[in-house]
């Protein structure tokens, strides 16, 4: 699977896959609006780890609809968030928080089909770590994010 850059370049998804099945991880992310397994009203966005990123097949339900067989844009940039934070935590060690999200809304999403959503992150500057993502769908990029995240590894929990 090919995953187009930004920077016009490609590299292809490694096959390898690694399910995420670490149980502190599991509680700690298990209300999450994105990925959260416990968390009925959410997007439930479950990931595969591979060597070179992450991956998601979701179907966007019509609750969150923004015009007539479209998902809504803040629900796009939520699922290119949480990609993107999922590709980089799975070897930082810690937990990302999101300085700054990029969106390119290509065409509308379609509500009620599987998407693919890819993510890998890209680099380091200093404590701030990089990721691309993208949301396919039927070999189309509907959507693509660029963000940038600083890790905070001790995170309290009250």
């Amino acid at each position: 699977m090919d995953f187009r850059c930004s920077n016009g370049g490609t590299t292809s998804l490694n096959r390898g896959t690694i399910f995420m099945t670490n149980k502190k991880d599991k509680q700690f992310h298990a209300d999450c609006f994105a990925c959260g397994s416990d968390n009925i009203q959410g997007l439930n966005m479950k990931f595969e780890n591979g060597l070179d990123g992450s991956t998601c097949h979701v179907s966007i339900p019509k609750k969150f609809q923004s015009y007539e067989g479209t998902v809504h844009g803040g629900i796009v940039a939520t699922i290119l968030d949480a990609a993107m934070v999922h590709a980089l935590r799975q070897n930082s060690g810690g937990n990302p928080f999101t300085c700054r999200l990029e969106v390119r809304y290509l065409r509308p999403v379609p509500l009620g089909k599987i998407l693919t959503v890819n993510a890998r992150a890209t680099g380091k500057r200093g404590r701030v770590m990089l990721a691309d993502a993208e949301i396919m769908y039927l070999n189309q990029c509907y959507a693509r994010g660029h963000g940038a995240f600083t890790l905070q590894i001790n995170l309290k929990r009250q």
